[in-house]
């Protein structure tokens, strides 16, 4: 992928979802809420989603160790810009909490024991659903791990085979050219041998040329003597 893994193009496309949620309560609708009680469950509310927009952050730095050096530099400038989103939604988020915290210190305590019961459930609810989601992504970052490691143990045993085949190759190789050296020796030696044939050929030529002259004369000389007597 040209910026990065499919697994983290998916945690970014999550956490800019909850981010435009979170950054939408914090600058319009805790603000205009109509009641306190209103107000302070959208506080809560915005407390969970920027939990898990950590969360989201954490599983993005853990898919980071992952990733080829070069992709990595080039996405942490990212995440980082990310950590420091959040950590601004946090303070202003505690601007609210503490108007709310005010508001319902002076609007009394009236009729809020329903709703702080009903808020206590949703929060239940909520957490148990958080707990989950992180089990979730917690087993997915294992699961990922772990096919890394695979992966990483296969390669190793690949290149141990590709690394045998060589020396393999490399023994041929060398025998090879002990054999190619064995054999000019040898044709360095017939060659010689044919040399010293050839010369004892020219000179048992010469020596058949000397006795069929000297034999030639021989006769002539008989011839001549006897012509004479």
């Amino acid at each position: 992928m040209a910026d990065g893994s499919d697994v983290f193009q998916t945690y970014e496309k999550e956490y800019s979802a909850l981010h435009d949620a979170i950054t939408l309560k914090i600058n319009s609708e805790i603000a205009t809420a109509p009641t306190p009680d209103q107000k302070k469950r959208l506080i809560n509310q915005t407390n969970r989603e920027l939990e898990e927009a950590d969360e989201i952050i954490s599983q993005m730095e853990m898919e980071l160790s992952s990733l080829p050096a070069p992709v990595k530099s080039k996405l942490q400038p990212r995440v980082k810009s990310f950590k420091d989103e959040i950590k601004k939604a946090k303070k202003d988020l505690g601007k609210h909490n503490n108007l709310s915290d005010r508001d319902q210190l002076l609007g009394g305590i009236g009729g809020s024991s329903n709703s702080h019961l009903v808020e206590m459930d949703h929060r239940g609810n909520d957490q148990r659903s958080k707990m989950l989601q992180g089990t979730e992504r917690l087993q997915e970052g294992s699961r990922r791990l772990e096919e890394a490691k695979r992966l990483a143990m296969e390669t190793e045993n690949t290149g141990i085979e590709t690394l045998g085949h060589l020396n393999q190759q490399r023994e041929q190789i060398l025998r090879t050219r002990d054999r190619l050296t064995v054999a000019d020796s040898f044709i360095t030696k017939s060659q010689g041998v044919l040399k010293g044939m050839h010369d004892t050929m020219m000179a048992n030529k010469w020596l058949t040329y000397g006795i069929i002259g000297a034999l030639i004369l021989l006769i002539l000389i008989v011839v001549y003597f006897k012509w004479l007597a």
